[in-house]
């Protein structure tokens, strides 16, 4: 493969510069893990396996993640650019395996996490509705799903800063409601301290059942690092992406680690055998301690957490294609941007009908459900392999740089260890749709080794400033 780098890019390529403030950056990654949908309902995964010693997991989960967060952190002070991860895989390992960590980035957003949301958010409202007496029609999950998806594409189309303000104001408000259902939950309790839930005590198979709640909880975390795509965009990139990703992982790690104390303590460390049959036992609870107005208040901003996250989801997704198309790996045409927006609109098209077609295909053949299971399946893993090819990265970067330290290669290969276990975990429960969804992972990933192996005459394209 013959491959050359151009510094100039044309016009109709621009994103829009100093468009994304520091605060931006923050909520572009907070948005990307939905808090309040985590909190009310996926932290059920973890409790499935740890039940009342959830919040030890959380605990693990932060101390993972921020092994991971040293990574980008490192990263981010000499790289900053729109491919995010594309970019950082392609510093290290060059041209060829550069594209195949994008390819496998768009398995975890475009491919995988742009259907789950979909299917996350439209089944968190029929629940939701469910628990205050309204019954949808079962097919209502399409239409729903639908609504967030262009509702998403329109407002990121319309520019990235649009996006973000908005992300920034209701994101806000998310997590402060979600406190407050905390601090109605411990004022109300008998018992509102308990330090055994930070033990193995109350998990009916010990250390064990902690381990695979582990890689529930880490995934729950998953799109801290999605700011790094807004690299080209950001104000003082370099700067803020490294302070950023810290400060963000900081955050989301205290606060995730409290909601978990909390949700646990109000269903009680006893009775957490029962909290993962429900789908959001989190509205429950605020129904329970906080009454009808706060869980129906928590109820809207539920359902907006799932569409901000589909907000972050594809400015990332379609950020990696633009810069992949830019570098030759994609179509041209997605690396062009709106002449007024400065938004990829092409590529953020392709990623919003690429998610809608495999939404109606996996919903209607699978039933939501497990349409859900299987494009969360192809998030968590293309976000666990992209990760391990950051990790990896890292110390090949710094060498070609002359600048490796020990630390470049400890502390990456930590990260990778455990998302290595979260990957094994991931596929600990097999059924046919789990069966189903690997071997399309498996296809996805062979045919993105073959293509990315032949590609011929790539131009890497880095844009001004992109690297120090």
């Amino acid at each position: 493969m013959s491959s050359s780098y151009n510094f100039v890019v044309s016009g109709g390529k621009q994103l829009e510069r100093d468009a994304v403030t520091y605060l931006m950056l923050i909520f572009q990654s907070i948005s990307f893990t939905a808090p309040a949908i985590a909190v009310t309902a996926t932290m059920t995964g973890a409790a499935a396996f740890a039940y009342g010693s959830l919040p030890l997991t959380y605990i693990l989960a932060v101390l993972g993640v921020f092994s991971a967060a040293f990574v980008i952190y490192v990263f981010s002070r000499k790289v900053a650019s729109s491919g995010g991860y594309y970019r950082y895989i392609e510093r290290g390992f060059g041209p060829r395996i550069g594209g195949f960590g994008g390819w496998v980035y768009m398995l975890y957003t475009v491919i995988g996490a742009t259907p789950f949301i979909y299917f996350e958010t439209a089944l968190a409202a029929q629940y939701g509705l469910g628990i205050f007496g309204i019954n949808l029609p079962s097919w209502s999950w399409y239409p729903i799903g639908l609504i967030v998806a262009v509702a998403a594409y329109g407002l990121a189309y319309s520019g990235i800063r649009n996006s973000l303000k908005y992300s920034v104001y209701t994101g806000t408000i998310e997590m402060l409601l979600l406190l407050i259902v905390a601090f109605f939950i411990l004022g109300k309790v008998p018992n509102p301290v308990n330090f055994k839930v930070f033990t193995p005590a109350y998990s009916p198979t010990g250390w064990s059942g902690v381990a695979l709640g582990l890689v529930f909880s880490f995934t729950s975390l998953a799109g801290w690092g999605s700011m790094v795509f807004l690299g080209a965009e950001a104000k003082h990139a370099h700067f803020n992406l490294r302070r950023g990703v810290i400060v963000t992982v900081a955050v989301l790690g205290s606060f995730f680690l409290f909601m978990s104390y909390a949700m646990t303590i109000g269903w009680g460390p006893a009775e957490m055998g029962s909290y993962f049959s429900n789908f959001i036992p989190g509205l429950i609870l605020a129904m329970k301690y906080g009454g009808f107005g706060l869980a129906l208040l928590l109820f809207i901003f539920l359902v907006n957490s799932g569409f901000v996250d589909t907000l972050a989801i594809i400015n990332a997704g379609s950020r990696d294609m633009y810069t992949m198309a830019k570098d030759g790996f994609l179509p041209e045409t997605l690396s062009f941007t709106h002449p007024k927006h400065k938004s990829p609109h092409k590529a953020l098209f392709y990623n919003t009908i690429i998610g809608i077609v495999i939404f109606t295909v996996t919903g209607w053949s699978m039933g939501p459900l497990y349409g859900f299971i299987v494009t969360g399946v192809w998030t968590g893993a293309g976000t666990i392999i992209d990760h391990i090819m950051v990790n990896t990265s890292l110390p090949l970067y710094m060498r070609k740089l002359k600048e490796y330290k020990v630390q470049y290669g400890i502390v990456p290969a930590i990260a990778t260890v455990i998302y290595l276990f979260a990957l094994y975990g991931s596929f600990l429960s097999v059924n046919i749709y789990v069966l189903v969804a690997v071997v399309f992972l498996v296809v996805w990933l062979v045919a993105g080794a073959v293509l990315f192996s032949t590609k011929k005459n790539v131009k890497i394209s880095l844009e001004e400033g992109e690297e120090i």
